[in-house]
């Protein structure tokens, strides 16, 4: 009866190992996938990379290009400052330029200069008449010499009471003549600034009598007669002479001593220094 129990003991001990190492062995198999199941997920996971790739590539491409895009805006725009401070550094060199010829004073200061600024000017009009600052109130009066360091500009032609039309040398008005005096050798030739050549951008003096010998480089000035302007005003240099059509007197073409395309600070001479009393005649009075 002994035996009998130890020998089921035995069975049942070696039942019970066996279903412990089936269990195990179940478990482990759950746990771990089968080849078929890992090659579908491999096979999964390979085709997921080939279509995520080129929607990522392409969506990079795309960010990029707007990065870039974003990056060229702002090149363009730096490009575009560049080009401005450039424009302005031009200008503003240009006016100091201009304005330390202004501040030469020592040919005009005899005017009792009256210092003005261009502030109308028509494009239709550009070489016939410019607006300038000051009027009555500043005791400018009609056919007051308008002039810069270099020479003459014009004539105010109506005033204001804060600003002044001023007609310019190369205007195209008819009976807007100036009376000058050709300076060379010792000698001053007599002529009359009749009109403005805009194809040459000259001044042109006609009817000079042939018997004058006119050189080139030889200096134009106002002469004082018939227009009221102050004498000795320098308008320009003789740039070329020619006969008129029909030979029987010569053309003088004349280059302004000042630039009048581009007029920003003008002066008004409130006076012709003929009118200064000289240092003699203040003694006496």
């Amino acid at each position: 009866m002994s035996n009998f129990f130890k020998n089921n003991k035995l069975v049942f001990f070696l039942i019970s190992m066996v279903l412990l190492i089936v269990i195990v062995g179940y478990s482990m198999r759950a746990q771990s996938a089968s080849l078929s199941e890992q090659y579908a997920s491999d096979t999964s996971s390979l085709g997921g990379r080939i279509v995520s790739y080129p929607v990522t590539m392409v969506s990079n491409f795309f960010s990029n290009l707007l990065t870039s895009d974003d990056e060229v805006g702002k090149l363009k725009k730096e490009a575009q400052s560049v080009d401005q401070i450039k424009a302005d550094k031009e200008r503003l060199e240009k006016e100091n330029k201009s304005l330390k010829k202004e501040l030469d004073m020592k040919d005009i200061s005899q005017f009792n200069p009256v210092s003005t600024t261009v502030i109308g000017r028509s494009p239709d009009q550009w070489m016939n008449t410019i607006i300038i600052d000051k009027g009555k109130k500043s005791d400018l009066k009609e056919n007051m010499a308008v002039i810069t360091s270099q020479g003459l500009v014009g004539r105010i032609k109506k005033v204001n009471q804060f600003s002044s039309q001023v007609e310019l040398i190369s205007t195209s008005v008819k009976t807007s003549k100036l009376s000058v005096d050709i300076q060379q050798d010792n000698e001053n030739i007599f002529g009359m600034i009749n009109r403005y050549d805009e194809d040459k951008g000259l001044l042109v003096i006609s009817d000079i009598d042939n018997k004058y010998h006119v050189k080139k480089g030889s200096k134009v000035v106002t002469n004082g007669l018939g227009d009221q302007l102050p004498k000795g005003i320098l308008v320009g240099k003789v740039q070329k002479v020619e006969n008129d059509e029909y030979g029987l007197s010569k053309v003088a073409y004349i280059k302004t001593s000042t630039n009048i395309k581009e007029l920003n600070h003008v002066y008004v001479a409130k006076r012709d220094p003929v009118t200064i009393p000289s240092s003699d005649e203040s003694g006496e009075e």
